[in-house]
């Protein structure tokens, strides 16, 4: 009943207010608007958690070759994923290892790769089941 009456009231003060927008309208601008806000937040959010730290081996620009980001492939996922630059041509294999917050090894993974000069592309990295992908706080990556 209280409802009715605040429903009515909402309804009467937008009449006299000579606004052609309805209450239902209005209503569902606000909240489809703060739907997409939040749907736009929480992307944002898992975006940025899915974010991993790099330590890029010096030896990788002699390779011609640049890591610029790291993403996980989701909780618990064994895998990474790194977006690698390459300047020149390169042809072989890339390291990554995994590193905890003290900065100890607790799991490897490789790819061969071929980049192109002025190339560029994720190369993902599959570790072993047996690692603990949320100790994981850096990912180090070398090529060989």
């Amino acid at each position: 009943m209280n409802r009715v009456i605040v429903v009515m009231v909402l309804a009467l003060g937008l009449t006299a207010c000579k606004d052609d927008t309805s209450v239902s309208q209005k209503a569902g601008s606000a909240i489809s608007g703060t739907a997409a806000d939040f749907v736009a937040g929480l992307g944002e959010g898992v975006d940025k958690r899915m974010n991993v730290t790099l330590q890029a081996d010096p030896g990788l620009a002699a390779h011609g070759l640049t890591v610029t980001l790291g993403k996980s492939r989701g909780m618990g996922s064994k895998e990474a994923a790194v977006y690698v630059v390459a300047d020149k041509a390169f042809k072989g294999k890339l390291v990554a290892r995994a590193l905890d917050a003290d900065g100890t090894e607790i799991g490897r993974a490789t790819a061969e790769v071929e980049f192109a000069a002025d190339d560029a592309r994720y190369v993902t990295f599959q570790f072993n089941e047996e690692m603990d992908s949320q100790l994981v706080r850096t990912y180090a990556v070398v090529a060989r």
